[in-house]
């Protein structure tokens, strides 16, 4: 028999209570990483890249995600909206600056799309932040706002000194160094894109919190807190003036791509039951209506 269930409700008491499984309030107590773009446990101790500091230092080649393999959110940018709605339920997080995040795990410490092998789930996209590492991007202030540099996490397990990738030869930066320097002009103008999204949101009162009680198929009762999605019944009432200014700027589109993505919250659950390897059959789920009310 299967006694998986989850419940999805209005958070009244705003605090983000977390039983079993992980808030999203963990998120909140990430480092910053260009500002917004943190990932708990992704950076141990970032550097900003040095020609003499860093000489002997290469990067391993091939995909191995096991440092991701404790992360339960996974930071995003705007751009990564639609491949990521195909796969995870995108969801709103944080306190003193809200952004964007793909929930992968519904606990902390267990990323249900990292392998044992440190393998990611075939076929699922890679979030832009996980595939650059071991290099961090950190906020400079001498670039204003949305300024960032190149920073190396100096403890990453990508990092080696006999394999891999140099970073530098003779004391010049290789095309890996000028590759990730392209990477990081073009991140910085989606932290931007980003932050004028959620602004907007924020500003219009769209983001409504939620939090879920989750039944895995073994009985054990997990509560995922302080999340917020889109309003969906509010964004339809706003005003034509800022109707129009969310279609000319494409955010109705970011919208319904985080409404289509909240479906995959069964597909989280199952993959939360099947590695539990509790039961064979976990039966549907319906998670209609985690952007209205509840």
């Amino acid at each position: 028999m299967d006694r998986s269930q989850t419940k999805v409700r209005d958070n009244a008491g705003g605090s983000g209570t977390v039983t079993e499984a992980s808030g999203v309030r963990e998120a909140e107590k990430r480092p910053a990483d260009a500002k917004s773009g943190g990932a708990a446990g992704l950076a141990k101790r970032a550097e900003p890249l040095d020609p003499k500091r860093h000489a002997s230092l290469r990067i391993l080649q091939g995909r191995d995600f096991s440092y991701a393999a404790g992360m339960h959110t996974v930071p995003l940018s705007v751009v990564e909206f639609m491949p990521s709605a195909r796969h995870y339920p995108i969801i709103f997080a944080g306190s003193r600056e809200i952004q964007p995040v793909a929930m992968v795990g519904l606990r902390p410490g267990e990323n249900l799309f990292v392998a044992e092998d440190g393998g990611w789930k075939e076929g699922c996209y890679i979030p832009a932040i996980l595939r650059r590492a071991p290099f961090v991007l950190l906020q400079d202030s001498k670039k204003g706002q949305d300024g960032v540099m190149l920073c190396l996490d100096v403890e990453s397990p990508l990092i080696s000194k006999t394999e891999g990738s140099p970073l530098f030869q003779d004391g010049k930066p290789t095309p890996l160094i000028a590759k990730m320097g392209s990477f990081a002009a073009a991140y910085s103008k989606e932290q931007a894109r980003t932050r004028a999204f959620v602004n907007a949101c924020i500003e219009r009162d769209l983001l409504a919190e939620r939090q879920m009680e989750i039944t895995l198929a073994n009985g054990q009762k997990l509560l995922f807190a302080g999340f917020k999605v889109i309003d969906e019944e509010k964004l339809r009432k706003l005003p034509d003036s800022d109707a129009l200014l969310f279609y000319r700027r494409g955010w109705l589109a970011l919208a319904d791509a985080h409404f289509l993505s909240l479906g995959n919250m069964g597909r989280l659950h199952h993959r939360a039951n099947f590695r539990a390897k509790s039961i064979a059959d976990n039966g549907a789920l319906d998670f209609t209506g985690l952007g209205g009310k509840a």
